[in-house]
């Protein structure tokens, strides 16, 4: 079953927030898009195109068909670092860990508050700021998001086709009501054919310098995972529970792993799953 790999580039066009974690009245944005985001996003826009965005079980039969078709790399922000640039090989993934002014330079805030208007005042306890990726660098570079995606095009069903053109109408993170998410897909190359059933990414013990670019699963088959080295945090997420007919949203059972960034202690190997976690095997 051989996976064809694409390069994935987005231009960001406005304000970006994956959900991360609220500290004070602060809500934290991920520094990256995980890509279980970018399954959610492909999901949703398929869905809708195919006509079956009217029941709960469209978006679940199209989902678990997406993930039995695609892996889908972390999206990280890119920057030409020379501004007369426009070729896509010259677009350089930042990472936070190999840019020490990466807060900085990517990140920032915007508050809001509820408004009372009984009283013309706002809502007591309602002032919060929420923290994003910004479209343009503090020093007014634009910003992309760059990433890979494999897929299985063998047998892809029907529903799937359209793929190329879905991605092109995603919207990414939360705030969507606000304009914020918008994307513009400005590359889809083929990169390559993997003849095998499975995504396989591999490290050395030397690559100190090299960083893994996504989660990586610290427990396996009820193993601790003692082969890398990194933070550690439980990942989680809300979820639409499509088996309760109000389709309350509820959290994801918290899966144990290593936050993008780790490096390995002996050549190793990883295998992606659907949503672009890291497995040792």
């Amino acid at each position: 079953m051989p996976w064809k790999k694409y390069q994935l580039v987005f231009k960001l066009l406005s304000p970006l927030h994956i959900g991360y974690r609220k500290v004070g009245n602060l809500h934290q944005t991920r520094k990256y898009v995980p890509g279980k985001v970018l399954w959610a996003a492909l999901t949703a826009r398929l869905t809708r195109m195919t006509g079956k965005g009217d029941s709960s079980k469209g978006y679940s039969d199209i989902g678990k068909a997406v993930a039995n078709h695609f892996r889908f790399g972390y999206l990280w922000p890119a920057i030409f670092k020379n501004n007369n640039s426009t070729e896509q090989s010259k677009l350089e993934v930042c990472y936070p860990w190999s840019n020490t002014d990466y807060d900085y330079q990517f990140l920032n805030s915007y508050a809001s508050t509820a408004l009372n208007y009984d009283f013309q005042s706002s809502e007591e306890g309602t002032l919060h700021e929420t923290e994003y990726i910004a479209p343009k660098t503090r020093e007014n570079q634009q910003v992309y998001l760059k990433g890979d995606l494999w897929v299985e095009e063998t047998d892809l069903p029907q529903d799937l086709k359209k793929w190329k053109e879905a991605l092109q109408k995603i919207h990414l993170g939360s705030e969507r009501n606000y304009g914020w998410g918008r994307v513009d897909l400005i590359s889809n190359l083929q990169d390559g054919i993997h003849d095998s059933p499975e995504i396989i990414i591999k490290m050395k013990k030397k690559d100190k310098k090299v960083h893994l670019p996504a989660h990586v699963f610290a427990i396996v088959d009820g193993k601790e995972v003692n082969e890398v080295v990194g933070q550690v945090e439980p990942l989680l997420g809300w979820e639409r529970d499509n088996s309760n007919s109000n389709r309350v949203w509820k959290l994801s059972n918290p899966v144990i792993c290593y936050t993008p960034g780790a490096i390995v202690k002996i050549d190793s190997a990883f295998e992606i799953d659907a949503f672009g976690r890291l497995k040792k095997i």
